[in-house]
């Protein structure tokens, strides 16, 4: 009896080496969540995940070889077989990770969570194949590797706090200036000051990137090509240098440290108001969708917040009043960009990057 096959518009699924990408991404939440009875699964493999919210509508997009009466009900079954081992794995990790396991030392345990994650991701793919004893192994590896991942996340982050983000210097100064040329600490007690250095303490606070940083790049650099507007045509808002300035002070990565380089606080950017401000809307309600995939804490506060801090045409809005009207200013800067597909060499992939999300406006 041959194996049922999956096809997703007439193409085979295959696997995807690039899962092995997952363990450059500590500081991101690269799971999708899955919610079923009031409980939610997270899942890093991204064609089962679609597999598995395909709806009696869109179940058409999968075409199914050696499967009869193949219908939504069955798609279900191998869903349920797959929380079923999720729900097992989730059970059994803390065996798993090993019983020595929180007696290792830090450098151990992260070593070890890697090689776990590293196993669990080596047969944790979708390559079509539709066999229940496979769905429900994938479901075990897949609640392993989420529980691993979280727990290298949690290490790592530990590690920062304790070691990175606060500097407590102490340093003995001479009570005055006679006491550099001779005065011995029995002649005067040295004063000792304790300071705090604290990184970038002035710096004001930026957004913190979850999903990929280059896909948030390249959705901005439609602003360093020509753009049509109503009022004519735009010239470039930003060089390739510029952007990466401005970039550098709205984003952040602490997965990719060096991704956005925060420098100089640049200055207001003056802009026009009408289909360019739309545009910005757009491009900053896109960035935020799409890191909400990732990180479910995305506020729109903050990304309403650097639209004002750093262009003009909000820098008298409420930032209460900009963010009422995101989502619905956003398709009218989707127009203005579509518009200039032909002059804009960015466009085209900043759409191509949204309709993969499915965020496509």
């Amino acid at each position: 009896m041959k194996t049922a096959i999956v096809r997703k518009n007439g193409e085979l699924i295959h696997k995807n080496e690039s899962r092995f990408d997952l363990l450059n991404r500590v500081g991101y939440f690269p799971f999708k969540e899955l919610r079923r009875s009031n409980k939610a699964y997270f899942i890093s493999e991204l064609d089962l995940f679609d597999f598995f919210q395909a709806t009696e509508e869109t179940l058409s997009d999968y075409s199914i070889d050696y499967y009869p009466n193949w219908n939504f009900e069955a798609k279900e079954s191998f869903l349920n077989l797959f929380l079923d081992g999720y729900q097992f794995g989730l059970e059994n990790f803390n065996e798993n990770i090993g019983l020595s396991f929180p007696s290792l030392s830090y450098d151990h345990k992260v070593e070890h969570l890697r090689n776990f994650c590293l196993y669990c991701l080596d047969y944790l793919y979708f390559d079509a194949e539709l066999d229940e004893a496979l769905f429900y192994n994938l479901g075990y590896l897949q609640s392993n590797l989420y529980l691993a991942f979280i727990e290298l996340n949690n290490l790592q982050k530990l590690s920062k706090e304790n070691n990175s983000y606060i500097k407590v210097k102490t340093h003995t100064e001479p009570k005055n200036q006679s006491d550099k040329y001779g005065a011995t600490s029995q002649d005067h007690p040295a004063e000792h000051k304790t300071t705090t250095e604290t990184k970038n303490s002035h710096s004001p606070e930026r957004i913190e990137i979850y999903c990929d940083v280059a896909e948030i790049k390249k959705i901005w650099q439609v602003l360093t090509a020509p753009i049509s507007t109503g009022k004519g045509m735009e010239q470039p808002l930003f060089t390739k240098d510029e952007l990466g300035k401005y970039l550098g002070a709205m984003f952040c990565s602490g997965a990719f440290p060096d991704a956005f380089k925060s420098s100089v606080e640049p200055e207001l950017k003056t802009i026009s108001r009408g289909d360019m401000r739309n545009v910005l809307i757009a491009l900053m309600y896109s960035c935020y969708s799409l890191n909400r995939n990732f990180f479910r804490g995305s506020n729109q506060i903050m990304y309403v917040a650097m639209l004002k801090r750093y262009f003009s045409a909000f820098a008298t809005s409420k930032i209460e009043s900009t963010k009422s009207i995101l989502a619905t200013y956003t398709p009218k800067g989707m127009d203005v960009l579509k518009n200039s597909l032909d002059k804009n060499p960015h466009i085209d992939e900043m759409l191509s990057i949204l309709k993969k999300h499915k965020l496509r406006h």
